[in-house]
């Protein structure tokens, strides 16, 4: 897994979880709406090296997470 992929998940997945939270029960319209913009702005993200960088905040530099499989 590569530190871009991995900055990815640790920001949409506690993105997501807060989001279903509060959304998902009162306002499915406004969650749906909520996963397109996640979508978009994680898109955004995937193509400038911010989450590498919070890869590298995060958990440092491991050796597993450099590792091609």
């Amino acid at each position: 897994m590569t530190p871009q992929i991995m900055g990815l998940i640790l920001i949409g997945v506690p993105a997501l979880l807060i989001g279903a939270a509060v959304l998902v029960r009162r306002h499915r319209a406004v969650f749906f709406f909520f996963l397109a913009l996640l979508a978009v702005g994680l898109g955004y993200l995937a193509n400038t090296p911010m989450p590498a960088d919070l890869t590298q905040a995060v958990l440092g530099s491991p050796a597993w997470l450099s590792q091609a499989n």
